[in-house]
């Protein structure tokens, strides 16, 4: 009987491709002319390729882009600026918890617009107390009227039997909304004496607002505008572009943001940059 070695895994695969990847290099170290002929080739393709790419951004005017993504601690997840003219586009998240910083920097003069979604709510407690009191209208309803909760053959449901009265109760007095806020001739604050302290007192609470101000201090009323859902102005002044809603401003300085520690939600805003 005829011994054989045993074959290693792979090994019948290496002869029957007739080369192993030990020759192969070997291959391009004793012959490097033929692999300097591709490498040639190659370079002088894309050298063509960049070449093209140059005269159609000129000739059709088509500006290169610097684009990034942001980090986890920025509250601009996208940007995509033109190289030459300085021209942007971002995608920012704008939290309502009081005002941002976005790190986006206009020129006086500059044409800045803004489309905006999401949605937010001022009022985290007055969720938590509606919440409550639907589930006192749940518990009595089911008591009542004997409502099973776990049983497979109940078919009906406390809020079945809500009265009109219960209902209108459980209505958001500062209800969810999205970059246009509420009105406060509709939507009452808390108490109606706070209605003057709002950021922009004459525009609709938890709308978005926005500022363009230099410096590290929190812009005040005299550099804040409304944005809402859909705006554009020329920029007024140099300076970085912060966000945040209307609501409740505190005068203490080392509390500032007293009335926007309960709001919760987020706002996304598409900025558009084109510098003069």
């Amino acid at each position: 009987m005829k011994n054989e070695t045993p074959q290693q895994p792979g090994e019948a695969a290496v002869r029957a491709s007739g080369k192993t990847m030990a020759d192969v290099l070997d291959d391009i170290l004793m012959q490097p002319r033929k692999w300097f002929s591709l490498l040639l080739f190659l370079a002088i393709v894309s050298a063509l390729i960049m070449l093209v790419m140059f005269v159609f951004t000129r000739l059709f005017h088509v500006e290169t882009s610097e684009v990034r993504v942001g980090g986890s601690n920025s509250h601009v997840i996208f940007e995509r600026v033109e190289t030459r003219t300085g021209n942007g586009e971002y995608l920012v998240v704008v939290s309502p918890e009081g005002w941002q910083r976005t790190g986006i920097v206009v020129q006086s003069g500059s044409e800045v617009s803004f489309s905006a979604g999401g949605r937010i709510c001022i009022d985290l407690n007055e969720i938590w107390e509606k919440v409550q009191l639907r589930k006192q209208y749940e518990e009595k309803v089911a008591r009542e009227r004997g409502i099973r909760s776990n049983d497979p053959t109940e078919n009906r449901a406390p809020e079945d039997f809500f009265t009109a009265d219960e209902k209108r109760s459980l209505i958001l007095d500062r209800p969810w909304v999205d970059p246009d806020g509420f009105s406060l001739d509709t939507f009452q604050p808390s108490f109606r004496s706070r209605r003057a302290r709002y950021l922009l007192p004459d525009k609709p609470a938890g709308g978005l607002v926005a500022a363009i101000k230099n410096g590290a201090s929190e812009p005040g009323r005299a550099e804040a505008f409304f944005v809402g859902s859909q705006d554009s102005l020329s920029a007024p002044t140099d300076g970085e572009l912060w966000f945040t809603v209307n609501d409740v401003q505190f005068n203490d300085p080392n509390n500032r943001n007293l009335f926007y520690n309960d709001n919760i939600g987020t706002f996304w805003v598409k900025v558009v940059v084109k510098r003069q």
